[in-house]
């Protein structure tokens, strides 16, 4: 039996009973299941064009939003300045179309966004380990005209040997690299991480951080695969009575594992369920390059219409 925590993105999760909170303000143990719990199946649905398409709710809005102008302003502000191929890899990059359950309408996935953005990227490679995603995936971007090299849809385990050697063949070494992780379950292992960050020196992390539903599992004792994503034999420890506020030491944690493959540079954002706000996950960038931090406070501050808002703090 597979484990019943879905912790990186409850879209499509069942959210029918009422959210209680605790004194931190995150979502109680008692209400994790209702939460996380994620029935696959019924993330697809039928898109507009009768492929299949993933059903989310209205907080992912914001994370598309998010990941959308980051790639747009990493296209324009790094195609010259780089010199060299620009490669957006995105994992767990799901069928190409979204439908968003609150407003019961159709958008593009990420991968349609990223590359129809006004300066594209050199190279792209898409991957998703569901068949009906990489089918209805490949069929969309066969229909959308691109000013750029996009790679088969690879099929497959993210984690996988096959998948890593598809992409290295793929991506050239001297690319500046984006590799875009959004997984619905605890699927991206930090050895991943560190198979490719060995390899690209150029490589940023545009990841999908689950902090609170850490530590919603990790209290209720399913520390699971936990571990292999903070890359900690005993991740429970990282909440324990000595780790001060919850979440904290895990987001420390993760940021040191990255601080050893040479990552200096970090910038997040809480992404929350709109209703009762309560914190879903970190959409965080890491970087060997200061650059990338400040290319996403840039994100940060597009509305979805893509004008810039004023910061005002």
């Amino acid at each position: 039996m597979g484990d019943p925590y879905s912790l990186f993105d409850p879209d499509g999760y069942r959210l029918e009973p009422e959210l209680g909170l605790d004194p931190d303000g995150e979502a109680t143990t008692s209400e994790l299941a209702a939460l996380a719990k994620l029935d696959r199946d019924k993330t697809l649905v039928n898109g507009s064009d009768e492929r299949p398409a993933r059903q989310v709710c209205l907080h992912s809005l914001d994370k598309a939003h998010i990941a959308r102008y980051y790639a747009d302003i990493v296209g324009k502000g790094m195609k010259r300045a780089y010199g060299g191929p620009l490669a957006w890899v995105e994992l767990f990059a799901g069928p190409g179309m979204l439908k968003v359950k609150d407003l019961g309408t159709f958008m593009p996935g990420s991968p349609i966004e990223a590359v129809k953005i006004d300066s594209p990227f050199t190279h792209y490679v898409f991957a998703d380990a569901d068949p009906r995603c990489v089918k209805a995936l490949q069929a969309r971007l066969d229909e959308t005209k691109v000013d750029a090299t996009v790679h088969p849809v690879i099929e497959g385990d993210a984690n996988s040997a096959a998948v890593h050697d598809a992409i290295l063949e793929a991506i050239p070494r001297n690319a500046l690299l984006v590799l875009y992780a959004d997984p619905a379950t605890l699927d991206f292992k930090f050895s991943t991480i560190e198979f490719f960050a060995e390899r690209y020196e150029h490589l940023d992390l545009l990841i999908n951080l689950p902090v609170p539903g850490f530590v919603r599992a990790l209290r209720a004792g399913h520390e699971g695969k936990a571990s292999g994503v903070l890359n900690h034999p005993a991740p429970a420890e990282l909440i324990g009575p000595t780790s001060g506020k919850a979440g904290t030491s895990l987001r420390d944690w993760f940021e040191r594992q990255l601080r050893v493959l040479r990552y200096e540079h970090f910038e997040s954002e809480v992404i929350r369920q709109h209703e009762k706000r309560v914190p879903l996950y970190d959409l965080m960038i890491a970087s060997r390059s200061e650059k990338a931090t400040k290319f996403f406070r840039e994100a940060l501050l597009r509305g979805r219409d893509g004008q810039t808002r004023l910061n005002l703090f």
